[in-house]
């Protein structure tokens, strides 16, 4: 049987997110998991995610090529990838565009905006939805 692989999406990291990625990650390498952390370098300085037993990717906080093709290599051989925040689904989404990782996305605060702004929003929120497994 072959190791279940995991890779755990952090946007901006609020520090709330970021230690609950910490704490699942521990969990998921006690059982036996390989994990992957993808998140901006200074949330791995911050929280470790190395020392306790993952793989960390640097992926930027942006939507630019470059860091949406590192998202897309780092999840491309992981049997679920977990999202954390909006941010992080909706680059997920996109990153695993066209291929079958089921994608899970944890929402650990919510936006509440008015006008365009809230008109954006919830075309985000759609679209990490319609893209994801499990909410």
């Amino acid at each position: 049987m072959t190791q279940l692989r995991t890779v755990q999406v952090l946007g901006g990291g609020s520090a709330g997110s970021s230690a609950h990625v910490r704490s699942l990650t521990a969990g998921l390498v006690a059982r036996g998991v390989r994990v992957t952390v993808c998140a901006p370098d200074p949330l791995e300085r911050l929280y470790d995610f190395r020392g306790c037993g993952a793989d960390h990717v640097p992926v930027a906080r942006r939507g630019d090529p470059l860091s949406l093709g590192a998202l897309r290599a780092a999840c491309a051989t992981a049997d679920v990838v977990h999202a954390h925040g909006l941010h992080a689904a909706v680059r997920a989404a996109v990153a695993l565009g066209g291929q079958r990782v089921p994608l899970v996305v944890t929402w650990h605060t919510r936006v509440h905006a008015d006008g365009p702004r809230g008109h954006l929003l919830r075309l985000l929120e759609r679209r990490a939805v319609r893209a994801a497994a499990v909410v």
